[in-house]
């Protein structure tokens, strides 16, 4: 019997033609589940998360695909459909002052916020895990001297020191340069979160034995810690790319964020629909409700995340 499999016995109903009517005897075979499989199988067995990712799907889907089909360039400015309503001459959401497709914004501004996600997380994933992973794991002067730094950034608000940046690097605001950005100081919260679970696994019994096998220290944290510490990882780049999102959109509507009219994302449509919305509503709800469906999408893909991680989490049988 392998560990993966257990085999039971039961006592079942006499068959037709057994000696003497007896019971018959049969075995049959579990299947055990992993700890993998089984996340998987509460993740896609919540309503929550599952709800979030289909969401977000459909999404991606109208960023990325949407393109192929619907195929009118943004850019392109009709000089005989300035501010159109929805529906009329053909602008399924109408047009901006300028004759522009707000539709064919949409899907660009889709499409520029995800990628100034994905950069984000890409840069500010890896800083918070090291920076944390150190101080948690080698502890006396390596953490104090790290997190000292990490509180002494974050008695600054994170949209301060982001306003201060773009302001003195007017090159930056691009979606690349926003990413850069937002992923350069939006590591703090997640080195925190990273310190705190090393400082619990480090004592535990499986750690020590490597020790005592001779495992390096590199060996222990990308080996031992860092997978056990990888719902907390996963539930904080969720949360953190939907705070992304409405940072860049924060910072756009300010002045400081997406620029280029031709590169623009939904925080850039949303910043130029507000002061049309007595006039033009369209031009400020349509990128809005989108914002709001993304970011929504995302939180609940996170919370979904996190119940299946949680093994107290009773509400799906694994």
């Amino acid at each position: 019997m392998t560990t993966t499999q257990a085999q039971a016995s039961a006592a079942l109903p006499a068959e037709p033609g057994a000696p003497g009517g007896a019971p018959v005897e049969r075995e049959f075979t579990v299947q055990a589940r992993s700890q993998r499989q089984q996340i998987i199988r509460r993740f896609t067995r919540g309503p929550v998360g599952m709800s979030g990712l289909v969401v977000f799907l459909v999404m991606l889907a109208f960023g990325f695909l949407g393109p192929l089909v619907y195929r009118t360039d943004y850019a392109t400015q009709d000089s005989g459909a300035q501010s159109v309503a929805p529906g009329v001459q053909g602008y399924p959401l109408g047009s901006d002052a300028i004759g522009r497709d707000l539709l064919a914004g949409l899907m660009t501004g889709v499409q520029r916020s995800l990628f100034i996600v994905l950069l984000f997380v890409v840069i500010a994933l890896p800083l918070g895990l090291l920076v944390g992973a150190l101080a948690g794991y080698f502890g006396r002067w390596v953490d104090s001297v790290l997190m000292r730094f990490v509180d002494l950034v974050l008695t600054v608000p994170l949209l301060v020191v982001l306003i201060v940046v773009a302001s003195n690097f007017p090159g930056s605001r691009t979606p690349l340069g926003v990413g850069v950005i937002l992923g350069l100081f939006g590591w703090l919260d997640l080195a925190r979160i990273v310190r705190s679970q090393f400082l619990s696994l480090r004592e535990k019994e499986y750690v020590e034995a490597a020790h005592a096998l001779g495992a390096s220290n590199s060996r222990i944290i990308f080996k031992h810690l860092i997978p056990n510490a990888l719902g907390s990882l996963i539930v904080w780049t969720t949360l953190a790319a939907a705070t992304a999102i409405i940072l860049e959109a924060s910072l756009t509507y300010l002045g400081f964020g997406v620029n280029d009219p031709n590169a623009t994302s939904l925080g850039r449509l949303v910043s130029d629909g507000v002061q049309a919305t007595s006039t033009r509503p369209w031009l400020f709800y349509f990128p809005g409700i989108t914002l709001v469906i993304i970011v929504l999408a995302i939180n609940l893909i996170g919370d979904g995340i996190r119940d299946a991680f949680d093994p107290s989490n009773r509400r799906v049988r694994s």
